[in-house]
């Protein structure tokens, strides 16, 4: 469908390899990242990942300021500084308010997988931002995720998982490849479309949100449950990342 609708920018692949490059490198540090982070969580838990995630947000917005003068301009706002320190509190206090941290054996490696996997994503995030208005993001998205996918299937193949696949019932291998299928297109072509049009910064707020949403919707489906202290933290991380993102003012005494 992407082939049909977007050929031309398939020729423009062709015509521009570097473009094309950019498309397949980015789905390699795909690969890797979903390897580390999969690998630090396995090590760690999940609380100490999404604490890694909020925390990444600093470095993501300042590696933005550095390469990029338009990520630079929002970098001068009060507002969006001030706004950015509360939903950064908000998300640590609403993370740590559902679990507890446990430090095990392999803490500081799968910490170390972590960062790895957050380093790969804003040098991924660079590149999505560098190749804006020069490929349209679904091919951009489908040649990331080809790869992605095809490195993947060789790793599995290599590691001797992939048999295993014959051990479940094909309606829910089917299920499971319809939902990769759906997840990584969909999530990732948002992700680009956001960083191109609104830009890294932005996305690094929005990022805040995913801790929250995913808590909500696991209320809501999967009835579990939610402190009255996180519900507080959501709240401040809605208005940190409303301010941040330009929606609230700091101080409206002037306006009117």
């Amino acid at each position: 469908l992407i082939w049909l609708k977007h050929r031309y920018d398939f020729r423009k692949l062709i015509e521009k390899p570097k473009l094309a490059l950019i498309g397949v490198l980015m789905g390699v540090m795909m690969c890797g990242n979903m390897y580390f982070w999969l690998k630090g969580v396995a090590l760690t838990n999940a609380v100490t990942a999404s604490v890694s995630g909020v925390l990444a947000m600093p470095f993501g917005i300042a590696v933005a300021g550095i390469f990029f003068q338009d990520e630079r301009q929002r970098l001068k706002n009060k507002t969006f500084w001030f706004g950015s320190l509360l939903t950064i509190l908000g998300a640590l206090g609403f993370v740590w308010y559902g679990k507890q941290i446990e430090v095990g054996e392999y803490f500081l490696l799968g910490s170390f997988f972590l960062l790895l996997s957050i380093l790969i994503r804003n040098v991924q995030n660079l590149l999505v931002k560098f190749v804006n208005n020069q490929i349209n993001v679904f091919t951009l998205s489908f040649l990331t995720s080809f790869t992605a996918g095809i490195l993947s299937l060789l790793l599995s193949q290599q590691s001797g998982k992939l048999p295993e696949l014959t051990q479940i019932s094909t309606f829910l291998l089917i299920s499971l490849i319809l939902v990769g299928i759906y997840a990584i297109g969909a999530g990732m072509v948002l992700t680009f479309h956001v960083i191109q049009q609104q830009g890294i910064i932005t996305y690094q707020v929005l990022e805040l949100l995913m801790p929250i949403s995913t808590a909500f919707i696991a209320y809501l489906l999967l009835g579990e449950t939610i402190s009255p202290m996180q519900f507080v933290f959501a709240g401040i991380v809605i208005v940190g990342a409303s301010m941040a993102l330009g929606l609230i003012h700091k101080n409206n005494k002037n306006s009117g």
